[in-house]
């Protein structure tokens, strides 16, 4: 059964989609049989991911999400994500008592070095939120801006999460993101309908690239 973290993901992925059901998580007996197999439980708010909205396709769009038979330990990691050339890995501590864990990437899981970004519940749904603005149904992204100017365009937005390079907004059928990039910052957003496309770009009061 999903724990507290799961109303969180659930949330951000009706926002994203409309809707948010139990065909969106894995079963119990899915996650139980991955965690016998690796001989230790599953930290709660990475479990709950996997059982609220883990077999979304949104999940593999991009970054792969590895499911709980995929699920193996590298380098003292829990590896959970993968990027989708296979250059980068995301992980949590093998050995945690926390709930809520901070996510580390890699891009060697034989001996590279692992870098900490943010705890799972805020990294989990920023990647959701990420994928969404490349693949709801009306996307676009800004040129490069100062952070300043990025931070003032999403000022009011509902925050659904963060990453170690971009923070994530969600509005019910709206996803924002800003991402570093080189110096300053650019936005990508996602839309399911045209007219929530064009108020959003309205409300930016700036050029935004339709995909």
């Amino acid at each position: 059964m999903a724990g507290r973290f799961a109303d969180g993901y659930r949330s951000v992925l009706a926002a994203i989609t409309g809707r948010a059901s139990s065909v969106h998580g894995y079963p119990p007996r899915a996650v139980e049989a991955a965690e016998a197999r690796l001989g230790f439980a599953i930290p709660d708010a990475l479990r709950d991911y996997y059982l609220s909205v883990g077999r979304h396709e949104l999940n593999r769009v991009h970054n792969r999400l590895r499911s709980p038979n995929d699920l193996e330990v590298a380098n003292g990691r829990l590896v959970f994500l993968e990027e989708n050339q296979c250059v980068v890995y995301w992980g949590v501590r093998r050995r945690t008592t926390a709930a809520d864990p901070v996510v580390s990437q890699t891009t060697d899981l034989d001996d590279g070095e692992w870098s900490a970004e943010v705890r799972c519940s805020l990294f989990l749904p920023a990647m959701l939120c990420w994928y969404a603005a490349g693949w709801m149904p009306h996307t676009g992204d800004t040129d490069e801006m100062p952070h300043a100017d990025a931070r003032r365009l999403v000022r009011g937005w509902p925050p659904a999460g963060r990453g170690g390079v971009h923070s994530a907004f969600a509005r019910p059928g709206q996803v924002v993101t800003v991402e570093e990039a080189g110096r300053g910052a650019l936005i990508r957003l996602g839309t399911r309908s045209l007219r929530d496309f064009d108020a959003v770009v309205s409300g930016f009061g700036i050029g935004v690239h339709q995909a």
